[in-house]
């Protein structure tokens, strides 16, 4: 068996008068879990890749996503709405990119976290809050698409107008996300395949009912709601234009039938000079 001092260190969470016999069933009970649990180990080739794409994915986001944040800002010509709308896209990939995939990730591969423990919260809540600007924004940029095309004659989103409606999609975003704020944190758990504690960052709800109710409420804000207002912006618009007649149809039209009455006239005539002639 371990040293006592050893197992009471290991399991500092359990009464200081542990027996020895208590001690003896923890032993054990190490010893049976040890056999049942291998370690899952992966080789420093996958973990290698890994990284790489990671990282290049992180790096290739927050890079391209700045650029067209930039090119709007200080382009006057590429600041229409829908630029707009698009650079707020970019700028939710942004905040993913750099405060969300690099430190989720690395707590996935390392199977624990060793970062400042206020990036626990921060990290979700970025994720869910980039998630809900991005798809709130595609929305909206539907939704655009939809009045210009349906109606033309009508202005659609002015640039005060849009900036307004960012503000408030970024504001119903972040208080969507708050509760990864306030429930997430790290917490030393006990490892059972590596048989020692270690930091972890995980979620712990208010109650039983709360997850529920907050991810039902995700799935109407992030999944529903949207592909609803989408599917119907754009089936409605591919319908108009596909239905639509270009300028001057009618008179093509009119010109075409013009056309082929002449041809069937001139075939008819030389049908009747040639069975005249055969006569």
């Amino acid at each position: 068996m371990s040293d006592v001092s050893e197992l009471k260190s290991m399991f500092s969470d359990f009464p200081e008068n542990l027996t020895i016999e208590e001690l003896q069933y923890l032993e054990h009970l190490r010893y049976n879990l040890s056999k049942k649990y291998e370690p899952i180990s992966v080789s420093t080739g996958i973990l290698t890749v890994l990284v790489l794409l990671y990282g290049s994915i992180s790096v290739i986001a927050v890079i391209g996503n700045a650029l067209v944040i930039f090119v709007v800002l200080y382009k006057r010509n590429m600041q229409t709405v829908t630029n707009v709308f698009i650079a707020n896209l970019a700028l939710a990939d942004v905040a993913l990119g750099v405060f969300t995939i690099p430190f989720q990730f690395h707590a996935a591969i390392m199977q624990r976290w060793v970062v400042a423990d206020f990036m626990c919260k921060v990290a979700p809540f970025v994720k869910n809050l980039s998630v809900n600007v991005s798809i709130l924004t595609l929305t909206v940029i539907a939704f655009d698409r939809y009045i210009a095309v349906m109606y033309p004659l009508r202005a659609g989103f002015r640039k005060q107008v849009a900036i307004i409606v960012l503000l408030v999609i970024w504001v119903l975003s972040t208080s969507s996300s708050i509760p990864d704020l306030l429930y997430y944190k790290v917490n030393i758990i006990f490892d059972i395949e590596i048989w020692a504690k270690k930091p972890f960052c995980e979620v712990q709800w208010p109650s039983d009912a709360f997850p529920k109710f907050y991810f039902s409420y995700f799935l109407l804000l992030q999944y529903m709601v949207p592909l609803t207002i989408i599917s119907f912006s754009y089936i409605r618009v591919a319908y108009r234009i596909w239905g639509s007649k270009a300028p001057g149809y009618e008179i093509q039209r009119r010109d075409h039938i013009r056309s082929v009455h002449k041809k069937k006239n001139i075939v008819n005539k030389n049908v009747v000079e040639l069975v005249r002639f055969g006569n």
